[in-house]
């Protein structure tokens, strides 16, 4: 067996990778990328990640990108302990959690992480021409457009709202898949939460708790998954102190901000 995972402990979509290889007691080599340097834009890492996206795993000859199909292919190919439930039913309710992850949740992460921290530690640590670089290597339009817009005006971006809205919706469906189970597929452990697990971590720092403030089953929920990566002998799980102290020094900069959006979410 030789695994490799090219990564940033900063990144959500790693962190969920991570988790689950841990989980799976696997060994594997760390690649870690520094994204705000551009190492994901060189020729080497286009080669296994066209997008310049982490995570990518490599096992052997093979390459495999995109995170959850990279978490089905660790459950395909090492099936102990299994993350997947046994059930029918409670497998689809686990893929549909993964999908509304991938779909809505991240864009959302991702528009506040760049509204509240990201642009500001990237406008302090690169010059113009380094910023104009750094987007034109983003190969999806769309992204790239969006990367731009929030860079400029923060949380006075179009996004913002939309993007806390939807992290609403997501502590409800939450709700939901908790009311009569203790993980959120059923009663074990599964991929649905190693992906849930680090954007709520990250919403948490964000200073958006207040988004499940009533729903105590998530909170439960979020103290369990806690407990739990805790003991899987991972470093830096959820990013490297430094970037803790970042993310937290920006977030209560950026306090009343995040309190008006979250404000105007709920009326």
């Amino acid at each position: 067996m030789s695994l490799a995972l090219y990564h940033s402990v900063e990144s959500t979509c790693a962190q969920k990778v991570r988790l689950v290889m841990a989980e799976k007691g696997l060994d594997w080599e760390e690649i870690r990328l520094n994204l705000r340097k551009g190492e994901q834009f060189t020729p080497e890492y286009l080669q296994l990640n066209p997008k310049a996206v982490v995570p990518t795993l490599v096992d052997g000859d093979t390459v495999v990108r995109e995170s959850s199909v990279i978490n089905e292919y660790l459950d395909d190919r090492f099936p102990e302990p299994a993350l997947r439930p046994a059930d029918a039913g409670d497998r689809a309710r686990m893929r549909l959690l993964v999908k509304t992850i991938d779909d809505e949740v991240h864009p959302a992460i991702g528009v506040l992480s760049y509204a509240i921290f990201l642009r500001h530690q990237m406008n302090e640590n690169m010059s113009a021409a380094e910023l104009e670089q750094h987007f034109s290597r983003v190969a999806d339009p769309a992204r790239r457009a969006r990367q731009q817009q929030t860079h400029a005006e923060g949380l006075k971006s179009p996004g913002a709202g939309p993007a806390v809205a939807a992290l609403g919706r997501f502590t409800v469906q939450l709700g939901d898949a908790l009311a009569a189970h203790e993980w959120l597929a059923g009663d074990e452990y599964s991929l649905a939460d190693a992906a849930a697990l680090p954007y709520m971590v990250r919403a948490g720092a964000l200073k958006l708790s207040p988004l499940w403030a009533q729903r105590g089953e998530v909170a439960a929920w979020l103290e369990r998954g806690l407990e739990h990566a805790s003991g899987l002998g991972l470093s830096d799980v959820w990013g490297s102190p430094s970037f803790h102290a970042m993310v937290a020094n920006y977030a209560n900069t950026a306090a009343q901000e995040i309190q008006q959006l979250l404000s105007t979410t709920r009326e």
